[in-house]
């Protein structure tokens, strides 16, 4: 039952940027991932394109652009069965601070963290790059000069210590240095295999059941989380609606940002899936919307939070859950939706 996504080789890469204002920092209450993604996009684009690009689809170097790779994916060669997907899953999370706080005075750090999977990983120096850039020339509301004053590596699956499912709570383990601005030097990061990730997590949540069986699990939706089923918006997810758009996201990063997709019985999960009970929810909905730099259109970012309690025969979708906590699940997960804890 842990065959495919436990076994997978789909590489997960978690880091924390620390940026330290040069003048007072004025910063979204709500949607700072929207910023951050926003921002991003301009100056990894102005990093990474050349003058003649003007249309990444068509841009001469296309076949070997950063930029087009993460930032705006296309379907590999060959890919007949997903040369269709139009909303191919970017393979970066941004996960901003949670708290409503809008003022960050000089020297006060702000931090965030970051989520890459895939191949993403090994553009790592683009994200440091392209915030040094973008703090260099001005951040926030305000477009406050900032300092990039260091990138960690946190390492989601820690030597000795417990996995880093709440990396920003008190007593997380210190991230490993990449990048310092005393220095300006780039060094080397490590990541983790999603199979080291899910059987590290899956013992955790399986200690307290004696015989292994998962009979009930609780989901806590820390993002808003927006999905979709039969073309219409979940307001209150039952089991497989999470389960299915987590399973089609999975998959869709190992095919086009790892080894391929998952050779798993997709059909019966989703069966299954449909007979696991809802016991309990406490779930609120959010309305938060982004307009866009570009275009000016107005884009929205709502979903769900607040806790789902589950039960069932849920053992062989555990290491499909434990995955979701770091790739996130639903739509806008670039902006930092969709993140969530099982417990």
């Amino acid at each position: 039952m842990f065959e495919a996504v436990a076994r997978s080789a789909l590489r997960i890469g978690l880091f924390r940027f620390t940026l330290a204002p040069l003048q007072t920092l004025l910063v979204p209450a709500v949607n700072k991932g929207n910023m951050l993604r926003g921002g991003f996009g301009h100056a990894f684009r102005g990093l990474c394109c050349i003058p003649q690009c003007k249309d990444t689809r068509i841009c001469p170097l296309v076949g070997s652009c950063p930029y087009k790779a993460v930032f705006e994916p296309s379907p590999p060669p060959g890919a007949e069965f997903l040369s269709k997907n139009q909303d191919i899953p970017r393979p970066f999370v941004f996960r901003a601070p949670q708290t409503r706080q809008t003022r960050f005075e000089k020297g006060e750090r702000f931090e965030f963290e970051l989520v890459l999977i895939g191949h993403a990983i090994d553009f790592l120096p683009y994200f440091v790059l392209s915030f040094r850039a973008l703090a260099a020339e001005g951040l926030g509301l305000n477009r406050a000069r900032c300092t990039l004053e260091k990138v960690g590596d946190i390492g989601v699956v820690p030597v000795g210590g417990e996995p880093a499912v709440a990396a920003v709570s008190d007593g997380a383990p210190r991230p490993r240095l990449i990048y310092s601005a005393e220095d300006q030097l780039l060094r080397a990061t490590e990541s983790t295999s999603a199979g080291e990730w899910i059987k590290s997590r899956v013992q955790q949540v399986s200690s307290g059941s004696g015989n292994g069986a998962i009979q009930r699990v609780t989901i806590r939706f820390l993002t808003p989380t927006l999905l979709r089923a039969d073309g219409e918006v979940v307001r209150q997810p039952e089991f497989h609606h999470l389960f299915k758009r987590l399973r089609d996201r999975i998959n869709a990063l190992g095919a086009f940002f790892g080894d391929g997709p998952l050779d798993a019985d997709f059909r019966g999960l989703g069966e299954r899936a449909e007979k696991i009970r809802t016991v309990s929810a406490q779930i609120n909905w959010l309305e938060r919307f982004r307009t866009s730099s570009r275009t000016r259109q107005r884009h929205e970012l709502s979903g769900f939070v607040g806790d789902t309690t589950y039960e069932g025969e849920l053992r062989e979708f555990l290491p499909w859950l434990a995955l979701g906590e770091l790739a996130h699940v639903g739509k806008h997960t670039a902006w930092g939706n969709g993140r969530y804890e099982v417990g």
